[in-house]
């Protein structure tokens, strides 16, 4: 089946936001990011690539899940963000691609260091685990647009 690229940009916007609010709202709760959220998404994207650009449209995506992935990856082994988020960055690779999901990282670091100065002032607690998904969703969101 051929796919027209405003269709495909729509699915892979809607795959999107899907996968961010989850993320927000899970880790806001429970300060996890499940697997049952990033997985689906991840296959969907790498599927959607295939079917929009044959194996180009694959290995695009997969490059985008492993750099996605690939560059949280020491943070989660030195323990400074969950392997959910590291999850929820490959996911979102696989739709946006590697250049896409490096603005995505980038302006998900930024808004990450403004979120954290806030969450410090207010919650006063040094010890309280920040929940990293909501600046890098909105990374994310804005790395789709740019």
């Amino acid at each position: 089946m051929i796919f027209d690229p405003p269709a495909i940009n729509a699915a892979r916007f809607v795959a999107l936001l899907g996968l961010c609010a989850g993320a927000c709202v899970w880790d806001m709760r429970e300060r996890r990011v499940p697997n049952v959220l990033s997985v689906p998404v991840a296959i969907f994207g790498l599927f959607l690539a295939l079917s929009d650009g044959g194996w180009s449209g694959g290995g695009w995506a997969l490059a985008g899940l492993v750099l996605g992935g690939g560059l949280f990856l020491p943070l989660v082994f030195l323990g400074y963000i969950g392997a959910g988020d590291m999850k929820l960055m490959a996911a979102a690779g696989t739709l946006l691609g590697p250049l896409g999901i490096a603005r995505g990282i980038l302006a998900g670091a930024i808004l990450g260091g403004i979120w954290a100065a806030g969450w410090m002032v207010v919650k006063k607690d040094r010890k309280a685990t920040l929940p990293y998904a909501p600046p890098l969703a909105v990374g994310i969101v804005i790395a789709f647009f740019y």
